[in-house]
């Protein structure tokens, strides 16, 4: 029986065409059903904190969406990577390093793993608004496995000062499941 995945995604490096070729990538795989709200969100330093200054990084664009599958955890992480690697991801020992493309499960119905190289429900969703509005906006009752609460209540309030990309939002919803088949429209990048 298929389950309900958010995956996570960001870019800060040609972000919205990256973002792009990397859904489209995906949705090749897994049916898209819904893409959530994209936000720009500063890049994090090493204190957790928004970068600032001249020389920060570009900022991220930040979304989620939502498939409906019976995908092992494993697999799909797997096929996360290779989409990854397939657009130049860099893994560097600085995990705050800017990347063409970062997808990360979040959640996988009330599946609980930990295990040191996955662990779902993905640990930073309390900790990151870039992570928990755009899931509550896909799932809002979805109750998250570990605390008991539904991704709107953990989101609530953590949407103040977070910046919404239009365009990128625009863009990236255009990749759509219609009839069982890929239906896109690829903007000028």
């Amino acid at each position: 029986m298929s389950v309900p995945i958010l995956i996570t995604f960001g870019s800060n490096v040609d972000p919205l065409a990256h973002l792009w070729k990397g859904l489209t990538l995906l949705h090749q795989k897994l049916p898209i059903e819904a893409i959530s709200t994209v936000y720009r969100t500063p890049a994090l330093g090493h204190d957790h904190q928004p970068m600032l200054g001249p020389n920060r990084p570009p900022d991220y664009l930040n979304g989620a969406l939502l498939t409906l599958s019976t995908i092992e955890p494993f697999t799909l992480r797997h096929l996360l990577r290779h989409i990854e690697d397939q657009l130049q991801r860099v893994r560097h020992k600085d995990r705050y390093a800017p990347r063409t493309l970062d997808l990360d499960i979040a959640l996988m119905g009330n599946l609980i793993l930990q295990k040191r190289s996955l662990s779902i429900p993905d640990p930073d969703i309390p900790k990151r608004n870039f992570l928990s509005v755009p899931l509550a906006q896909l799932a809002p009752d979805l109750i998250h496995p570990l605390y008991g609460l539904t991704l709107a209540n953990m989101a609530r309030g953590l949407e103040v000062g977070m910046s919404v990309d239009l365009e990128a939002t625009a863009s990236l919803q255009t990749i759509k499941k219609k009839g069982g088949g890929l239906e896109v429209h690829p903007p000028s990048f």
